[in-house]
């Protein structure tokens, strides 16, 4: 959900006459309002949500970077968005590739394309993300 604001006598468009992700798209509001009231209601059940799933990709990234020492030059992240950084900076696209073949929709990110990002859904759960995990794990082995 995304907000823009421009002048009034910039917004030369009827309704329906132009469209975009600037224009408003009601089945986006309706989720995104349904999406508010459901992880925002108590205040803090999707904070806690957040922050044991990025305990699980901390701990996943620890092992890989742990199995993998002279090909991870370093993870970090916060939250569900998390970066593994690769001292071969072509290896990072050759496991977004494999991590695709496997099924696993991941990109990479940085001055050199050197860092494998993860940004995995709030609402994924902890089998969902175990496995993306594996997965990435997986590709990075298989690259070595």
């Amino acid at each position: 959900m995304a907000l823009t604001l421009f002048k009034p006598e910039l917004d030369l468009w009827e309704p329906g006459e132009h469209n975009g992700t600037f224009r408003g798209n009601n089945p986006a509001f309706v989720t995104a309002t349904a999406t508010l009231e459901a992880y925002w209601a108590d205040g803090s059940a999707m904070e806690k949500q957040t922050r044991s799933r990025g305990e699980q990709v901390e701990q996943a990234m620890a092992a890989i970077a742990e199995e993998n020492p002279a090909a991870v030059k370093e993870y970090r992240g916060r939250g569900l968005v998390w970066g593994m950084e690769f001292h071969d900076k072509e290896r990072a696209g050759r496991i977004a590739r494999r991590a695709f073949e496997l099924g696993l929709l991941i990109e990479t990110s940085g001055p050199e394309s050197e860092v494998v990002k993860l940004l995995p859904a709030l609402t994924i759960t902890p089998d969902e993300l175990d496995e993306g995990l594996r997965t990435l794990a997986r590709a990075v082995r298989e690259t070595a």
